[in-house]
């Protein structure tokens, strides 16, 4: 059986993930299964599924209270929750920084909210916000 942190991660916008909705999982299976969440995005005309996503954008909020990131990727922002419990994070999350983010949709909405997985602060790297958006079109488009 797949765990969670064995399946593939899609690169999307985070306006995509607004109109995900879950796919219903068989009811036999083993409770890793049960958990693992598949969800099903429209985009640019295609249907994807996809169980992980990976997420990248400026850091807006940061409630170190509710273990709650908030993070804009100029399409939308996301509710990221979790982000303490992930191994080795390194230095702590602060507002104004550019991240990524992989993990996994609990809800979509107007403002999508995701399980951590992994963080990283890419700050030092410029070049990953320029070249975000051309790796999420170029993924959706090549990637069925």
């Amino acid at each position: 059986m797949s765990k969670l942190l064995d399946l593939p991660s899609r690169k999307v916008f985070i306006n995509d993930l607004r109109t995900c909705q879950r796919v219903p999982t068989p009811s036999e299976g083993s409770d890793q299964v049960k958990k693992m969440k598949t969800l099903q995005m429209y985009c640019h005309g295609r249907q994807f599924q996809l169980s992980v996503v990976w997420i990248q954008g400026t850091v807006t909020e940061v409630d170190d209270g509710s273990d709650v990131v908030l993070i804009d990727d100029g399409t939308g922002a996301a509710k990221i929750l979790g982000c303490s419990k992930i191994p080795f994070l390194g230095e702590k999350i602060k507002i104004g920084q550019y991240v990524m983010v992989i993990g996994q949709l609990s809800s979509a909405g107007s403002i999508p909210q995701l399980r951590a997985i992994k963080v990283q602060n890419l700050s030092h790297m410029i070049e990953m916000d320029k070249s975000w958006s051309l790796e999420v079109t170029d993924q959706m488009m090549l990637v069925s």
